[in-house]
């Protein structure tokens, strides 16, 4: 008797959350607001629309960006340091005259899921630094690092 309701309440409850679709749903174009990140005082902002319907398109808009800076896109994890480009490599982000970006690209299906910020980095140099987050190098104390700067930074989760 107690394991026929135990089974009849499982599936009572699977058809239920079957019916409600499994839990929130994001919006099909989801729009991320890019704000400047701790420590910045430039006037760089812009945003970041993901199409969660096919889960491969992603186009950023900013403006306020210095024109002769150069800037890349990612997604990251800093804390694990984990982090995915946005774009063709190197990433980077073309700034106008106006300090104005834009940038449509294709991205792994879904794999805005495994990340919880969209980063916009200004680089030191000429030259766009593939690992934004720092990662240590073997020789770790004997080669001296260029980090870039987290300009804007828009959390998705």
């Amino acid at each position: 008797m107690k394991r026929t309701i135990v089974i009849t309440s499982a599936i009572l409850i699977c058809l239920l959350l079957l019916a409600c679709g499994g839990g929130p749903q994001l919006p099909e174009q989801w729009e991320i607001p890019l704000v400047p990140s701790k420590g910045y005082t430039g006037d760089a902002k812009g945003t970041a629309v993901i199409n969660t319907k096919t889960g491969t398109d992603i186009t950023l808009n900013i403006t306020g960006l210095d024109p002769k800076g150069l800037y890349t896109a990612f997604f990251v994890n800093v804390k694990s340091q984990m982090f995915e480009g946005l774009g063709p490599v190197p990433h980077v982000l073309g700034v106008n005259a106006n300090g104005e970006a834009s940038l449509q690209a294709k991205m792994t299906k879904n794999i805005y899921k495994k990340f919880v910020r969209i980063a916009i980095y200004l680089n030191p140099g000429d030259k766009p630094i593939e690992n934004p987050v720092g990662v240590k190098a073997t020789l770790g104390a004997l080669i001296k690092e260029k980090k870039p700067t987290m300009v804007l930074e828009g959390k998705l989760r």
